[in-house]
């Protein structure tokens, strides 16, 4: 009987969602609920999913319109994030697919395919992750059921094919993407955001006191940076200035800067403002400059000012010109601690810059611009300047962006250079199954003796990704690193979790993690590449040349830094952005600040790589090349016919000179003292356990004797 009731109430719970469903599964083929990935309130990694429904699918697999509705937005979009996105609007003579490719080209980074929908009751449905032959346009009315594509690619998360479905309100609030299949929610509406703007001062000194803790409290690397009683001597410090309203967007968000610029971390990041509110007017300056080698040049101006675009500038309002250029070091802090070639890179483009080095100008400020012939010009700020962008900017942005835009590959891209080189680019280790294995198809049949793998502007991905192709190129266990291990302040139960957006406040998250000095430890993790394994199926054993940048980060150090340390490569060009000896990353907590709403991403657990210091790997500082070349003008704008790569260019040279790894070791005496004293190490310990023994067999021996001569008696 009572199964006879189950049976009933299933049929009926069945007929209740059927009833409800007003939307059409967006996979053909698939009933509504199938293949989820994840659903609103599920965390993807360390990231919690509000609203999004993520929906595994084959690849191919056709993406069906799942209501009525009018097309309000299209084009590409990127999610850098759960909370943060890029996005670029639908050309209308270009098919999606197209558009998506392009995207991907010019920035090297996982574009996909976004349709935003108008339904008749008002809300909005949001899909991304999927590719289209045809062109869309806002306006167009779509039909339930009308084919819009195949599935692609919609979050890094996911490693294989995936669509991502959400809904929003009216009032552009998020919704319940789950109801409208049947399906039993998971969704939380949403409360509003608030917060008073300016910020009064007591709301601020709140704000940093938060944020102090929390950096104290998580990130582990404090101590690395500027020690947590000079952390929080400064935090202390500066509450203290603060006696009058702040406004948020400038004023606090700058305050913000300023703090991460004291520990600059590259896995560190103030994340966007969830609150878009009118910005108060700024006054920009109506040049747009360049800062390289300590020089500053006019890049472009507005049309009245045109002549001078191109010239040298000696001084800026009376002080040398390279002094106002450094200003802009202030407001960078993604890049580990010591490490120089990140901020000299950001700030080539230092009219980039322009509006935050500005903030207190107004309608009547302007640049008195000394040029080097002497001569003077007065540029006035505009509120909306209008530049005409030249060819040099053209080229400096592609410099910028080199390694992410020579091909529509999604994350690498390959070729033969000559007769003897071939061309390993890759832009991210990001990758899908699919995209590792042809990669490793084309280190099996590459046959040149020479390989140039090129991870400058890569900002890293998966350690996997990273393990994977290591092993291809070694030709022993590549073990030479000496670290392996990750460290966390506390296990669990931190205190500032209560103003996460990604963790409960009583969240263990480190519940593998072993107490030992100043704080809990993980050894010999898949992130610190302790040993890499030759690989049983792929193998090559070429000589190898590492391109790197200051963009070169998290993997994209650790690819290189293995490679060099084991002697089965060389770096070329500058030093990477994460440093070499270790970098913090892997788990982070979204701190919300509850005044100002401002978000700081803070990762919570050390990676140690390599203990090793010496010259060739000094304290605090990235990877080093094995063959520097000094940034210069000559590189930026891509050569004298806009067009060559200089930096690939020294590789090919050092390859024809026979240049490759140095005479000398120059980890021989280093090896040799941890290998000595390991020696020493075991001696003693074998020692120790020789004592142990003799000490235990004559207490054997003695009990035996004893126990003889009580059974006698």
């Amino acid at each position: 009987m009572m199964k006879k009731i189950a049976s009933i109430i299933g049929v009926l719970a069945i007929s209740l969602a059927a009833q409800a469903q007003t939307m059409l599964w967006p996979i053909a083929g698939k009933s509504a609920g199938e293949d989820i990935l994840s659903q609103p309130q599920n965390y993807i990694g360390e990231e919690l999913n509000f609203d999004g429904l993520f929906i595994g699918a084959e690849s191919g697999a056709i993406v069906l319109c799942p209501a009525e509705g009018t097309i309000i937005y299209v084009g590409t979009a990127y999610y850098r994030s759960l909370t943060y996105s890029l996005s670029s609007g639908s050309r209308e003579k270009q098919s999606l697919k197209e558009q998506v490719l392009a995207a991907r080209e010019q920035d090297g980074t996982q574009y996909t395919g976004f349709m935003s929908l108008r339904l008749a009751d008002g809300n909005k449905v949001h899909l991304h992750g999927f590719l289209s032959d045809k062109a869309f346009k806002t306006g167009q009315k779509l039909s339930r059921g009308d084919t819009l594509g195949v599935v692609d690619y919609s979050y890094k998360a996911f490693r294989k094919p995936s669509l991502c479905l959400s809904v929003s309100k009216r009032d552009n609030t998020a919704a319940d993407p789950m109801t409208p299949f049947g399906l039993k929610t998971t969704f939380i509406e949403p409360k509003a955001l608030t917060r008073e703007d300016p910020l009064p001062a007591e709301k601020v000194r709140e704000d940093l006191d938060v944020l102090k803790e929390a950096v104290c409290e998580l990130y582990p690397s404090l101590e690395d940076r500027m020690g947590e009683s000079a952390f929080r001597a400064y935090m202390d410090s500066l509450k203290s200035s603060v006696f009058t309203p702040v406004g948020v967007s400038d004023g606090f968000r700058m305050m913000l800067r300023d703090i991460l610029h004291q520990i600059p971390d590259s896995h560190i990041g103030l994340l966007p403002d969830p609150i878009q509110t009118a910005s108060q007017k700024s006054w920009q300056p109506g040049e747009f400059l360049m800062f390289c080698n300590d020089t500053v040049r006019i890049l472009f101006t507005v049309p009245e000012f045109k002549q001078y675009e191109g010239k040298v500038v000696s001084r800026i309002n009376g002080a040398p010109s390279f002094e106002y250029a450094r200003k802009a070091y202030k407001f960078l802090y993604t890049y580990d601690a010591g490490v120089k070639s990140t901020p000299e890179e950001e700030i080539v483009l230092l009219g980039a810059w322009g509006r935050l080095m500005n903030l207190g100008a107004g309608k009547d400020s302007a640049h008195e611009l000394e040029l080097e012939d002497g001569s003077t010009v007065y540029i006035p700020f505009y509120e909306r300047p209008r530049f005409q962008i030249t060819d040099t900017y053209k080229r400096m942005v592609k410099w910028h962006n080199l390694n992410r835009m020579e091909r529509d590959d999604d994350v690498f891209h390959t070729r033969v250079l000559n007769d003897s080189t071939a061309y390993l680019g890759i832009k991210t280790f990001e990758m899908l199954t699919g995209q590792v294995e042809q990669v490793r198809a084309f280190l099996d049949t590459l046959r040149a003796p020479n390989l140039i793998v090129d991870v400058r502007n890569n900002a890293g991905g998966h350690s996997e990704v990273l393990m994977n192709l290591l092993s291809c190129l070694a030709n022993e266990p590549m073990d030479k690193q000496k670290g392996g291990y990750a460290r966390v302040n506390k296990a669990g139960n931190f205190a500032s979790l209560a103003h996460s957006l990604n963790y409960a406040a009583d969240s263990e998250i480190f519940p593998d993690y072993e107490p030992g000095e100043n704080g809990f430890y993980l050894r010999d993790t898949l992130e610190t590449c302790s040993v890499v394994l030759p690989d049983a199926q792929v193998h090559y054993d070429g000589k190898v040349y590492i391109l790197t940048n200051g963009s070169s980060f998290s993997a994209a150090t650790l690819f290189p830094a293995v490679l060099v340390r084991n002697r089965r490569g060389v770096s070329v060009g500058r030093e990477t952005g994460t440093g070499y000896h270790y970098m913090t990353a892997l788990k982070f907590a979204d701190i919300q600040l509850p005044n100002s709403l401002q978000t700081i991403h803070i990762p919570m657990v050390q990676l140690v790589f390599d203990k090793t210091v010496c010259d060739r790997f000094p304290e605090g500082r990235g990877l080093l090349p094995d063959y520097p070349l000094p940034l210069t003008y000559d590189e930026v704008v891509s050569g004298a016919d806009g067009h060559t790569d200089v930096m690939l260019e020294h590789a090919l040279s050092l390859i024809a000179e026979g240049k490759y790894l140095s005479d000398v070791n120059p980890f021989a005496l280093v090896d040799k003292e941890v290998s000595a004293s390991s020696g020493i190490s075991q001696i003693i310990t074998g020692a120790v356990a020789l004592i142990v023994a003799i000490l235990l067999a004559s207490f054997l021996v003695s009990k035996r004797k004893k126990g003889n001569s009580n059974l006698s008696a």
